[in-house]
């Protein structure tokens, strides 16, 4: 059980410092192989991009967790509270919706690239596992909207007790 809630804690928090720590390690190893031993590494940038789309999937969810999303509340600010209740509600309803219907597609995606047996150029990974990162950020997505229903939820009723 303590494992489970750090995991909902740090999951994508732990994974992203992996990955940021991999790719400065080998990008520099890159660097250092290109510009001290003139030989140049076929799949250090290959690796360091498709880390990097995985961050960028899994930020998504980290995210929305941390209420940290791209949005302009000036005008937020301005309404009534209810109305601001409202507005919020809305946004979440409409992302989860979002989410959801990416989410499907992005497995229809997934098959697609499994059935056609693709690797990658440098590495020889099968690319499903570069384009499953749509699946793990669209799902941790969903995942951490639907929290953010129970904990505005459990507040709600911890005040009414």
């Amino acid at each position: 059980m303590r494992i489970i809630k750090w995991l909902n804690a740090h999951f994508e928090e732990a994974l992203l410092t992996i990955f940021l720590i991999v790719m400065v390690l080998v990008m520099g190893y890159q660097i250092t192989m290109r510009y001290l031993f003139n030989n140049s590494l076929p799949w250090s940038e290959e690796l360091t991009r498709y880390l990097f789309v995985w961050s960028a999937f899994l930020s998504i969810g980290y995210c929305i967790k941390h209420h940290s999303s791209i949005k302009i509340d000036q005008i937020l600010h301005l309404l009534p509270p209810v109305a601001q209740k409202v507005i919020l509600l809305l946004t979440k309803i409409v992302s989860l919706g979002f989410f959801a219907y990416v989410l499907r597609y992005s497995f229809n995606v997934v098959q697609s690239t499994i059935s056609s047996g693709q690797l990658t150029p440098a590495l020889q990974l099968p690319m499903y596992i570069v384009h499953y990162a749509a699946v793990v950020g669209f799902g941790l997505a969903v995942y951490r909207i639907l929290e953010s229903f129970v904990i505005v939820a459990a507040k709600n009723v911890e005040e009414e007790i």
